[in-house]
């Protein structure tokens, strides 16, 4: 079923802010079309609610911030995507190609908003099935006169049927964060530099040549998407579909503000994994919080999809005998490798390579 329509009208007024979040397409055999799941979000700067102030201000004492640091140019970029109102029920127009979509769901409480197109044959004949590919889409603002104005940008990030696909944690995988300490974590997270981990990027870079698709599944809420956007780029950190969550600072910001939780990580990898059953995939992550778990539940329930699970492991929480037991109870066809240092996976696709020939041939 399409979820949208090419109706070309949309009612995003002047004060409305937009984001397009990195999409992921694929090609639907049954439709003989490629199809694409877009999502983004809607908001108004400048409301900020009393109580979202008042937790903030509870947010910087926890973190035992200074005035300066609070001050600085990197918390207030930091905590701008929270400052901000949800854009609630407005409607939608996508421009992809030659064609224009009008999502059948307005914007949701929260602000987002999400669709399902076919794309059209025009924006789409150049793209390869064989190998990942990227097409530009734009959310379009409606006037009375001069038809469409602001257009917010965004990518499709289209994947082939076959191929191997990575699946990577960003906190403490590519990005240090310490979500074992609740301190730390919101100091890295709102105070200080992004810092990414040392030999990650060129790493993921490498993979990208020999063929590898990405997709970027994390805790990381999406009010901090355009820093962490900014990081992958200044990294250079391949482009791939991007999946974070969504959270309110009065339910989330000091008690729970944790990595996401276990069913929604799992249920997000599993929609990737569907959508693409005839990929392999490699799923990275850390030993911090709960990726052996979900990682081993996961490849034990799409056995023959995930060919390789690998957990750096966190001097700040290093797994245990029991959890590495667990993890290692793994299916034999899924390779399991624990590291400290990226060298150490380096040759990870030519091993897949080599046990999973047709992977050598698209």
């Amino acid at each position: 079923m399409n979820f949208a329509e090419p109706l070309p009208t949309s009612d995003l007024q002047p004060e409305h802010q937009a984001q397009l979040f990195p999409s992921l397409g694929y090609y639907d055999f049954q439709r003989a079309a490629w199809r694409a799941f877009v999502h983004g979000r809607v908001f108004i700067d400048g409301r900020v609610p009393i109580g979202t102030r008042l937790l903030l201000k509870g947010l910087t004492k926890a973190m035992r911030a200074t005035p300066e640091e609070v001050a600085s140019d990197t918390f207030q970029s930091r905590i701008d995507g929270f400052l901000s109102a949800p854009g609630r029920r407005r409607r939608i127009v996508l421009a992809i190609g030659s064609r224009q979509y009008r999502l059948r769901r307005r914007t949701r409480r929260n602000g987002s908003f999400y669709g399902t197109l076919t794309l059209p044959q025009d924006a789409t004949a150049a793209c390869s099935k064989n190998a990942p590919s990227a097409l530009a889409m734009q959310l379009l603002r409606s006037t009375d006169e001069v038809g469409t104005i602001s257009a917010t940008r965004g990518e499709i990030h289209l994947v082939p049927t076959h191929g191997i696909s990575v699946v990577s944690d960003i906190d403490d995988t590519i990005k240090m964060t310490e979500a074992t300490s609740r301190k730390e974590m919101l100091a890295n997270t709102f105070l200080r530099p992004f810092e990414v981990i040392e030999g990650m990027a060129q790493l993921y870079q490498s993979w990208e040549t020999q063929g590898c698709a990405f997709h970027y599944v994390s805790s990381s809420p999406w009010q901090l998407y355009e820093p962490l956007a900014e990081l992958c780029a200044a990294s250079r950190f391949p482009s791939g579909s991007m999946h974070l969550r969504y959270f309110r600072v009065r339910d989330e910001m000091f008690k729970r503000f944790r990595p996401i939780r276990r069913n929604s990580k799992v249920g997000i990898i599993a929609g990737i994994l569907k959508t693409l059953p005839a990929r392999k995939f490699i799923l990275v992550g850390d030993s911090g919080e709960k990726d052996p778990e979900i990682y081993r539940f996961l490849a034990r329930r799409f056995p023959t999809q995930i060919v390789a699970v690998l957990i750096r492991n966190l001097e700040s929480r290093p797994l245990d005998a029991k959890r590495l037991r667990k993890l290692r109870t793994i299916s034999g066809t899924t390779r399991c490798k624990i590291f400290t240092k990226s060298e150490e996976i380096a040759g990870t696709i030519d091993r897949l390579k080599q046990k999973h020939p047709d992977l050598n041939h698209p």
